[in-house]
């Protein structure tokens, strides 16, 4: 009996493609793209370019920009010639010799980089594409599934009886038939029609097959990939050695067209593997550097100098920014909250592993700042689009992390514990303070914003914690954190301390620990360097200085930390950083404070280009653009505040006051020209102002301590001549000087003689009677500036045992009565004026 077999072969083929979906990994799309990160056929071409940069950069921080500089001018270089036998390039070429023994090690270290990047290229594209590899073997298993489907097709063929009536009758047996093939049997039917059967392999048969076969190349393709990512992570791992060796040389990973380091692919890498070192109960501080060089690569390409950066060089290229957002999307907030953690966990470190520790949290907190900055090419948190593209943890700190302390807050305003998700809540936000308090790169305007109106809004809700009387609370850390980072943009914190509702609101709560909004009232208050005191540009900061001593006038107690008795009698507060920067904004505006005035304002002229433009003239030997004035009630409650501010702020405040009277009177009695007239009795009776402001508040409203005041009697005295013996020593003493240009709340303070020397009583009587220390420190003063003579006369020495208060009283009239008698007139006028009248010279 004859029949006839169905012969058409099924499609057996299937692609890389469905390989990789087959297989949940994808082998062969990963070589592609490790191939276009690593640009393996120009490798020689950018050696070539960077021979040639090398032998003219001046250093190795100028190589990277000169190397880019050399790429655009060449129009293609040929660097065929420093490639050896193998592809490699040749450390050893005559044209990759630097010029000095640290550009001879980055050359060294670029072309490490460059081979072993050659390498593994290589390897990878073995893997898939070369002999053996995935590829091949893709092709075999389909070339097996054709094999065993002709070997069931031939076993079919076999198995098909013969018709014993022939095959042209038309009488046909229908009858099953058992086809066996690799130890396996399938029983089949015939198909019939008019004229024969027909016996055919099932199409489930061929399905089988091909997802069979399918199924062992996807197993290929699970192996090989496991074989790339290790032979990817080893070229990741060296690359990132010899990254920091490079960082540490001076050149800048991120500029050059050697852009090995900053590809996306190397920042997935490396903010993963920072991911898991953070994972560990004790992170290893040179993984944290290794894995944050990129970051650091990034901004020293922007900033000459990171750890102390002045203006941008340059913005952000697209691939730098695309490296800071996708290196810091892969730190959630967890994450970021541990980081800043590191900052105190040092324990088992020695110093240099804590620095190390230190700078790889710094290079986060400086990333997400120029990440953050629309004014260097970053995003711009201010709008939708770049608030949704910033990194989950980031924007979860920033601004989403109030709805964290709700529940929490409504808890305390009723007097109950705020729970433990409060508590964890506010750890992490500490974290991420801590973090970004390390940052040496200022914030962007925008963000900067988001950090101060996080750390108020957040601040003014835990606050209310120690409602109930304590239950193991949690201190906020972490809002001090983040306006330690926005005081590093200068210009911001002025704006913000002009902000009626900022300033209001920050300088009215109660802080555990006050460093950031004190460092807020510094920058914001301090004209920088390089801005001319008379200029447009410094209205923010003078402003902002009247603004925050307007508001501590009116608000002892919320400087002091004694806004809410209830808050303040639980909370471990310290408003003595807060207390200070204050404290510094009066000496540096102690000019502007010391003239009496019937009101409390600021001026500013209408026409700041106007002749007539200056709002206060020869104010104590100068003009004033922006300027203001207070009153004798407003006056003297700043200085009553002073008086009641922790010991060590207090002491540094007088002593500093004492300094400014020496330096104004030394500086007046300059100004008065030999054999001329005496036209500086303003100044004077200036200086007799606040002395006798010093006075009433320490007489009328006393320090609790005794000894507190004593020491600022003897340390007015001490500080002035300290301060007029440095002008000396400096050259200065012919010129015309101001306290803040010497910096002394941030320097001499730090000199002054202790305060905490023991002397006798007799010692502190000499200088604490009446106006006896500010009439001395002027006498020392025109000593000093030898005025009329004066340098012929000595005051003798306060701390000698043998000297009391009429010993001091009748040299310092010796002095007066020689050479300045008008001068001591005005300024016992002014010292009079605000020590017996109410109105304090109004």
């Amino acid at each position: 009996m004859g029949t006839e077999k169905g012969t058409t072969l099924p499609d057996f083929n299937f692609t890389s493609a469905q390989v990789e979906t087959k297989a949940g990994r994808k082998p062969w799309t990963r070589q592609r793209e490790f191939a276009a990160e690593i640009q393996p056929d120009d490798m020689a071409d950018t050696a070539a370019v960077y021979a040639r940069a090398a032998g003219e950069a001046s250093g190795a921080g100028e190589l990277a920009r000169h190397a880019t500089e050399v790429g655009a001018d060449a129009g293609g270089l040929d660097g065929a010639s420093l490639v050896d036998e193998d592809g490699r390039i040749d450390a050893t070429a005559r044209g990759l010799q630097g010029n000095g023994q640290d550009m001879d090690s980055v050359v060294d270290y670029l072309v490490r980089s460059m081979n072993r990047a050659i390498q593994a290229d290589e390897e990878v594209f073995d893997l898939v594409l070369g002999d053996g590899g995935l590829e091949e073997a893709r092709t075999r298993h389909i070339t097996a599934a054709v094999n065993e489907w002709n070997g069931w097709q031939s076993a079919l063929e076999a198995a098909v009886p013969a018709n014993p009536l022939g095959d042209s009758s038309v009488l046909r047996p229908i009858m099953s038939i058992d086809v066996s093939y690799g130890g396996r049997t399938l029983t089949i039917a015939p198909e019939q029609d008019w004229s024969r059967s027909v016996y055919s392999l099932p199409a489930s048969l061929a399905t089988e097959i091909r997802e069979k076969h399918l199924g062992n190349a996807a197993d290929d393709a699970v192996t090989a990939d496991d074989e790339i990512t290790d032979a990817i992570e080893a070229y990741r791992n060296k690359l990132a050695e010899y990254g920091v060796e490079l960082g540490a040389l001076g050149y800048d990973l991120s500029d050059g067209p050697l852009g090995l380091w900053t590809t996306d692919e190397m920042a997935t890498y490396a903010g993963q593997r920072l991911s898991e070192e953070l994972a560990k109960d004790h992170p290893d501080p040179e993984a944290l550097l290794r894995w944050t060089e990129g970051l650091d690569s990034v901004a020293r390409g922007i900033y000459d100098n990171p750890d102390d950066p002045e203006e941008a060089a340059k913005d952000l290229t697209p691939a730098e920014r695309a490296y800071l957002q996708t290196f810091l999307g892969e730190l959630d907030a967890d994450e970021l909250a541990r980081l800043g953690h590191l900052t105190e966990d040092t324990a088992g470190l020695d110093p240099g592993q804590a620095g190390i520790q230190f700078a790889s949290v710094q290079r986060v907190a400086n990333g997400i700042n120029m990440l953050t900055n629309p004014e260097i090419g970053g995003l711009d948190p201010t709008t939708e689009a770049g608030r949704a593209a910033l990194p989950a943890g980031v924007r979860h700190f920033v601004y989403e992390a109030r709805e964290d302390f709700v529940d929490g807050f409504a808890n305390a305003a009723v007097r109950r514990p705020v729970g433990d998700e409060f508590k964890d809540a506010l750890r992490d936000f500490n974290g991420f303070g801590a973090l970004m308090s390390t940052g040496s790169i200022a914030p962007g305007d925008g963000f900067g914003t988001g950090l101060a109106s996080a750390a108020v809004d957040i601040q003014s809700m835990t606050e209310y914690q120690y409602f109930d009387g304590g239950h193991e609370d949690v201190a906020n850390t972490g809002s001090s954190g983040l306006l330690r980072n926005v005081s590093l943009n200068d210009g911001l914190s002025a704006d913000l301390l002009n902000d009626t509702s900022f300033r209001e609101a920050a300088l009215g709560l109660h802080w555990e620990d006050s460093t950031g909004i004190a460092e807020v009232v510094r920058a914001g208050t301090t004209i920088p360097d390089g801005v001319d005191g008379n200029s447009t540009a410094a209205r923010p900061y003078v402003q902002a200085a009247f603004n925050v001593l307007d508001y501590a006038a009116g608000h002892n107690d919320e400087i002091l930390g004694r806004g809410n008795p209830n808050i303040a009698e639980y909370a471990p507060l310290d408003h003595s950083a807060l207390q200070d920067a204050v404290g510094d904004t009066m000496l540096t505006y102690m000019d502007m404070l010391s003239k009496g005035s019937a009101e409390t304002e600021f001026s500013a002229p209408a026409d700041p280009n106007a002749a007539d433009r200056f709002t206060d003239r020869n104010l104590h030997g100068r003009d004033y653009l922006y300027s203001f004035e207070f009153d004798g009630d407003d006056r003297r409650s700043l200085f009553s505040l002073m008086n009641k501010t922790d010991e060590s702020v207090r002491q540094d405040f007088f002593n500093g006051v004492g300094a400014w009277q020496e330096v104004t009177a030394y500086n007046a009695f300059l100004r008065d020209e030999p054999g001329g007239r005496s036209e500086q009795s303003s100044t004077f009776e200036d200086i007799g102002r606040v002395a006798g402001t010093v006075q009433y508040v320490q007489k009328v409203e006393e320090a609790s301590d005794t000894s507190k005041q004593q020491f600022t009697s003897y340390g007015a005295i001490a500080t002035g001549a300290s301060v007029i013996n440095t002008l000396a020593d400096a050259g200065r003493v012919n010129a015309v000087t101001s306290i803040a240009g010497f910096a002394l709340t941030e320097g001499l303070r730090y000199s002054l003689p202790d305060g905490a020397e023991e002397r006798k009583q007799a010692q502190w009587d000499a200088v604490n009677f009446g106006d006896n220390t500010v009439r001395a420190i002027v006498a020392d003063a025109a000593i000093k500036a030898d005025y009329h003579g004066a340098s012929d006369y000595r005051l003798p020495d306060t701390s000698s045992p043998n000297v009391d208060q009429d010993d001091l009283r009748r040299a310092t009239l010796d002095v007066e009565g020689a050479v300045y008698d008008a001068y001591r007139d005005a300024l016992v006028e002014g010292y009079n004026d605000a020590v017996y009248n109410d109105a304090t010279a109004n």
